[in-house]
């Protein structure tokens, strides 16, 4: 018996043999990391997104041509306010600093039936309003800076975190022409008879945390717009916390 196992240990095939069984674990286990990490993206960041804030509303911008005998010609625009707070991860141990934050490659994943999509960020101009649905606040990214006192209109943050806030507005989604006194902008969409559906859009855009380490970390999020009752309140508010669902995954080490 002794001999028969001598001449199997001895055996050419059966060490490649043992040494295609230790690389097919190898392959396995690297094959399932690689699988939970897709799924589970970085368990411990640095950084976390704690919360979004969304606020959505309605309103009304005056158009020049006036129409005889009416007191008001506005196109309507329905505003999506978003603020997403990032903050440093408490079960985080290790010394780290955010660099700046980037949002890009905005695009949509559901077309509105009515009006046109536009991106702002916040109004430097006006110190009494935080966002102003002008041409030159229009933009297709936002690049968040650092600094030592945080700075939200300017874009910028501080190197632990702070408030990203800009704005999705779906422009002209409705005409309102009117010869009553006085107007309501909450009203409006209601009054022109909106929908839900019509107005519904999904948005997606990558959300990237650089750090002065120099790693780079990305999720993807998406958000479906304008939040439920906007027709008839004008005005909601809702925060999401369940951030947990928003993967991020280290694009750079």
């Amino acid at each position: 018996m002794k001999e028969i196992y001598t001449r199997i240990m001895n055996k050419k095939s059966f060490h490649i043999g043992i040494i295609l069984f230790i690389i097919f674990i190898i392959l396995i286990t690297s094959g399932f990391i690689i699988l939970r990490y897709q799924v589970e993206g970085e368990t411990n960041m640095p950084f976390i997104i704690s919360k979004i804030s969304i606020i959505s509303s309605s309103e009304g911008i005056d158009r020049e041509e006036q129409i005889e005998g009416n007191r008001w010609n506005f196109d309507v625009s329905q505003n999506n306010d978003i603020y997403i707070y990032v903050e440093k991860n408490k079960q985080y141990t290790k010394q780290e600093a955010i660099e700046e934050i980037l949002i890009n490659n905005i695009k949509m994943t559901k077309k509105s039936e009515k009006g046109e999509l536009k991106v702002y960020k916040p109004d430097v101009q006006n110190e009494n309003i935080i966002f102003s649905n002008k041409e030159e606040n229009s933009v297709e990214s936002l690049t968040y800076g650092v600094q030592k006192d945080a700075d939200m209109k300017n874009l910028k943050i501080t190197n632990q975190g702070g408030i990203i806030a800009f704005r999705f507005s779906n422009n002209k989604v409705a005409q309102y022409v009117s010869n009553d006194e006085e107007i309501k902008h909450d009203d409006l969409l209601n009054k022109c008879n909106l929908t839900q559906e019509e107005l519904s859009i999904g948005i997606e855009f990558d959300f990237i945390i650089k750090l002065n380490s120099q790693k780079e970390y990305k999720s993807t999020i998406s958000l479906e717009l304008p939040l439920e009752g906007v027709i008839e309140k004008g005005t909601v508010s809702k925060e999401f916390t369940d951030t947990q669902k928003y993967i991020f995954k280290r694009i750079k080490n």
